[in-house]
């Protein structure tokens, strides 16, 4: 599901170069939601995946190649947030960020940081999420893959 909706949904974005490189680089998924424990799916009816998305305070697969070169460990990233192209636009996932928001205020935080990619940008500013900076991943062969780096402060959050 995550590389069918990078395909997809990103290739509004992005060149099929610049997502083969992403791909390749870095893939869709990042083990370290899953091993701290804050990795969140949303399902349809029918129990298949239309949805995921966490966050934590590991250090992203993704962050050597930021162009930036910011520390991005220690402090809580959201992560893996991808919908199945055939559910966009049905809140899908703004539920998954709710509840990786609620979850990270209940873990003591409060504020969330993610970088964007182009295709989750429109997402996030909905929700709250404010700019920090316009970036890019170093992919092979000198290719640059767009993206953009934003937090929101947790404090509104009713945690339940």
């Amino acid at each position: 599901m995550q590389e069918r909706s990078m395909g997809v949904l990103g290739g509004n974005f992005y060149s099929a170069s610049e997502i083969t490189g992403f791909m390749r680089e870095f893939g869709t998924m990042d083990d370290a939601i899953v091993d701290e424990g804050h990795f969140f799916v949303a399902e349809d009816d029918h129990g298949a995946i239309i949805g995921s998305g966490g966050w934590t305070r590991l250090r992203p697969s993704y962050a050597n190649g930021l162009d930036d070169g910011a520390p991005t460990a220690g402090y809580p990233t959201v992560r893996s947030v991808f919908v199945d192209p055939a559910a966009v636009r049905r809140g899908v996932g703004t539920a998954v960020m709710h509840r990786a928001e609620r979850d990270a205020a209940t873990n003591g935080h409060d504020t969330l940081h993610l970088t964007a990619t182009l295709s989750g940008l429109a997402l996030y500013q909905s929700l709250g999420y404010r700019t920090q900076e316009v970036t890019s991943l170093r992919l092979p062969d000198r290719v640059r893959f767009a993206c953009v780096k934003m937090e929101k402060r947790l404090t509104e959050l009713a945690v339940v």
